[in-house]
């Protein structure tokens, strides 16, 4: 039988459980911070030897993951330097198969 005290327990400790959630995980940004300066530099460097256009697409990218890098959000600004890493690494990759 379930008495009021069981419930009231039970209800108490879901709350506390929902409410400790949150801290107990631990974030993609808290697990890999992201060094703008060098991705950003390394970026820069691969385009020298990229085709012009898509050269141009992944500085403009990378320019961009570095102002969403200043205003604090390290794991967006991850993924558009990924995307501009792709960006580069398509071109060169077709350059090299005709």
């Amino acid at each position: 039988m379930i008495t009021r005290r069981s419930i009231d327990r039970l209800t108490i400790a879901t709350l506390v459980l929902a409410a400790a959630m949150p801290f107990m995980a631990i974030s993609p940004v808290q697990a890999a911070p992201v060094d703008c300066a060098a991705q950003a530099q390394s970026i820069a460097a691969r385009a020298g030897a990229a085709d012009p256009k898509a050269a141009a697409r992944a500085l403009r990218t990378a320019r961009l993951a570095a102002k969403i890098c200043e205003e604090g959000n390290g794991h967006e600004a991850a993924k558009k330097f990924r995307l501009a890493q792709s960006q580069l690494g398509t071109s060169v990759q077709l350059a090299e198969r005709r």
